[in-house]
């Protein structure tokens, strides 16, 4: 019996992997036809062109000329049409796959009618997507310096890797990793209403603060392709004029009247330009003044914006309600303010001012000559008080002696002399106060100077009394004694002015002056006075809308309104960025999340092929394990009922605990279940191996397992699938008939139709 099985299972085995090899090619050729189909042959094609079923005709020859004006020796070919799409495929020369032909693609493709979209086939390939559009550039740049990469061109939204050879595509895949691992993205999002002003130059200031306060390398606004994109720019721009016009639109205020509740979005209307009030269930006229409510304060009162009319209109500040088009009831009182109209006077003041510049400029410059002038008579000025002092000591002098002597003294000249001294020293103190308008030091020198003159005119005095009394000569001496003295100090306080100090500051006044003067204040005026002209101009209702229009071109644009995308090395938490970001946009509702800077995704028609393998892997294992079941309930259920029917004929009865006991054991130990799983583990695995199957998530270690399981159930139930008859045995045995004649006589021609069944007729004796 052994040989018999031997040579059943060798069979069996042949059979069923060639037919669940048959079965899993033939679905395989299948599928790839029909992506030969869809997509073209490998390598056959490079572009395909997908356009609306309708246009396909007009399609197909606007692609036609587009290809014979640029690319003469391109095919073209027309492919299926799916859900309403047409397909049309175009293989390239090889001189034409370059960077800057798949670059141009959409640009090349880009006005065909029924249009709508435009991919690469060409392979091998890889596809990174998921890049911030500001690290695309630096990214592609260090892929193309990897070895096996041809060169990479912008794929739509992603970067296209064209290699060398297919060999190349693990290593270039594994290199590709590597680099992708050593960026990080910190990515800010912001909710609904606490998106930054303008996200473009938030973005800069973030990256500029990463950099100085973390201390890193690399810290770059890559949310959009500033290097680029010039639209960018502008859109920047755009933001920064919605900003200023936003900034200086008159802000109205209303407050409400006994009753009145405001919400967001309600309308109120004012006379404005209007001959009469509004009336109540009328519609508003052009001339009045509309305001739409934007915000309600705590208190009530309501914040709006002018969507009709202009904030210098507003003369009956009496707010109307306005529903469906129709005037209601007075609701409140308005209060307003237009910056543009503070902004305009602060203009011409400024003008008016700057104009004055060069008047004031050179009345500064004069005073500066009178000031040089007097420093310029300083020397002389202390020379003459020298010469005073020295006379006036002479003169205590002559006193002394006057008092044996008093006749000889000539005291008519000597008085003449003294009041010459107080006149000159008079002159100085008027020298000295115009220098003290540019040097507050000599205070206390005029001060002196003016007691001097004081004494010395006291001193002319006493002369004039000493050519009557001669008793008063001692007097006068005392006085002129004080004089010197002071007329001492004096000079000694003015010879500690720093004169050539006070000449470098005038000469640095009069240098800065000059550049004033060079001031092109004409123009400066002229600019001034032309903003505060034009400011005035601008009326809310056109800034308002003026403001709406550029939301509805920004929001049209690719720049990210509510999230910034920074680029950074892979060692940096959001937790260290938070603050940063707080502190740029003024409040801790972003939320921060670190993501890589790209993903790897794998040629298409690869993964196509990729799942078609698996698909042919599974139906081969589901054809085998279908296989292995009939083979085992067909054939190996006859051997099997034999063998339960021994065992039974043999049981030793028990009862309780004892008998759940055995039957747990017979369970796996039974022979015609040992038997079953065997065979089960044995077919199923070596049709596995020779047709190439395989079961996703089950590991070949698991295929015997399955095996043996199918086998032990078919031997469970094998009395019922294979019944035999016990009074044939009984017969066979009486008879003398060993046990493998009574199978091969009895037990297996009287089975199931299987393939054990044919081969047994060459060895039967009894046909």
């Amino acid at each position: 019996m052994k040989k018999d099985i031997l040579i059943l299972l060798i069979v069996s085995i042949i059979i069923g992997s060639i037919a669940a090899g048959s079965l899993s090619m033939a679905s395989n050729a299948y599928f790839s036809k029909t992506l030969g189909n869809l997509v073209g042959d490998s390598g056959e094609y490079d572009v395909i062109i997908t356009v609306r079923e309708e246009m396909k005709q007009d399609s197909a020859d606007y692609i036609q000329k587009i290809i014979q004006d640029t690319m003469p020796s391109a095919i073209f070919k027309e492919g299926p049409t799916l859900s309403g799409k047409t397909s049309f495929f175009i293989g390239l020369p090889e001189s034409l796959k370059t960077k800057e032909t798949y670059d141009n693609l959409n640009k090349i493709f880009g006005s065909i009618p029924g249009g709508s979209a435009v991919g690469v086939l060409t392979e091998p390939r890889l596809t990174v997507r998921g890049v911030p559009e500001g690290a695309k550039k630096m990214l592609m740049a260090r892929i193309g310096q990897i070895d096996g990469v041809k060169f990479t061109f912008n794929d739509g939204g992603s970067i296209g890797v064209l290699l060398t050879n297919a060999n190349k595509n693990n290593s270039v895949t594994q290199q590709i990793k590597t680099l992708l691992d050593q960026y990080q993205v910190i990515e800010i999002s912001f909710p609904v209403g606490s998106e930054p002003a303008n996200p473009v130059r938030s973005g800069e200031n973030i990256a500029r603060a990463m950099e100085q306060n973390l201390k890193l390398e690399l810290a770059q606004n890559v949310s959009t392709d500033g290097k680029n994109d010039d639209m960018t720019y502008m859109v920047s721009t755009m933001i920064e004029l919605k900003r200023f016009l936003t900034a200086y639109a008159s802000q109205v205020v209303v407050a409400p009247s006994s009753g009145s509740v405001y919400h967001k979005g309600d309308i109120l209307v004012f006379q404005g330009r209007a001959g009469a009030p509004p009336a109540s269930g009328a519609a508003p006229d052009k001339n009045n003044v509309i305001v739409s409510v934007s915000a309600v304060r705590s208190d009530g009162s309501a914040e709006g914006s002018i969507t009709q009319g202009d904030a210098l209109d507003l003369t009956n500040l009496e707010a109307y309600s306005l529903v469906n088009n129709v005037v209601g009831n007075p609701v409140g009182v308005a209060t307003y303010r237009s910056p543009r109209k503070e902004l305009g006077s602060a203009l011409g003041e400024t003008s008016k001012l700057v104009s004055q510049v060069p008047g004031f400029a050179q009345n500064a410059q004069n005073m500066s000559k009178v000031a040089f002038g007097v420093l310029d008579q300083y020397n002389k000025s202390l020379s003459t008080m020298d010469q005073t002092l020295a006379a006036i000591e002479n003169a205590g002098n002559t006193m002394q002696n006057a008092t044996r002597g008093l006749a000889n003294i000539d005291t008519t000249s000597l008085s003449s002399q003294v009041d010459n001294s107080a006149k000159a020293m008079g002159t100085l103190v008027n020298t000295l106060q115009v220098v003290k308008l540019l040097n507050g030091d000599v205070n206390g020198a005029i001060s002196n100077l003016t007691t001097t003159q004081q004494g010395l005119n006291n001193v002319k005095s006493t002369l004039n009394a000493l050519s009557n009394v001669a008793s008063d000569a001692r007097q006068a001496k005392v006085v002129v004694d004080d004089v010197v003295s002071k007329g001492q100090g004096a000079v000694q306080t003015l010879r500690s002015f720093d004169a050539n100090g006070a000449r470098s500051n005038l000469n640095d006044i009069n240098s800065q002056l000059a550049q004033v003067q060079q001031v092109n204040i004409p123009l400066v005026t002229t600019q001034l006075q032309y903003m505060a002209a034009a400011i005035p101009n601008m009326k809310d209702d056109e800034i308002n809308h003026s403001v709406a229009l550029l939301d509805k071109f920004i929001a049209g644009q690719v720049i990210p309104g509510a999230r910034i995308q920074i680029l950074t090395t892979n060692n940096i938490s959001t937790e260290a960025v938070q603050p940063l970001v707080e502190s740029e946009v003024g409040h801790n509702n972003a939320s921060l999340y670190s993501t890589a800077l790209g993903v790897i995704e794998p040629d298409p028609r690869g993964q196509i092929m990729s799942v078609l393998a698996e698909v042919k892997a599974i139906l081969a294992g589901l054809t085998a394990i279908a296989f292995t079941v009939v083979c085992l309930v067909l054939d190996h259920t006859a051997l099997m009922t034999v063998y339960k029917r021994q065992r039974l004929a043999k049981k030793v009865q028990k009862k309780g605990i004892s008998s759940m006991i055995q039957s747990v054991i017979l369970l796996f130990t039974a022979k015609e279940r040992r038997y079953g799983m065997a065979m089960g583990a044995i077919l199923l695995t070596s049709m596995f191996i020779l047709s190439g199957g395989g079961i996703p998530y089950l590991p070949w270690l698991g295929v015997p397992v399955v095996g043996a399981f199918l086998g032990l159930l078919v031997a469970v139930y094998t009395d019922k699938m294979n019944p035999v008859s016990n009074d044939e045995i009984l017969a066979g045995e009486a008879l003398g008939l060993s046990f493998r004649e009574i199978m091969r006589e009895i037990v297996i021609p009287s089975g199931r139709p299987g393939l054990w069944q044919k081969l047994n007729q060459r060895v039967m004796k009894f046909k």
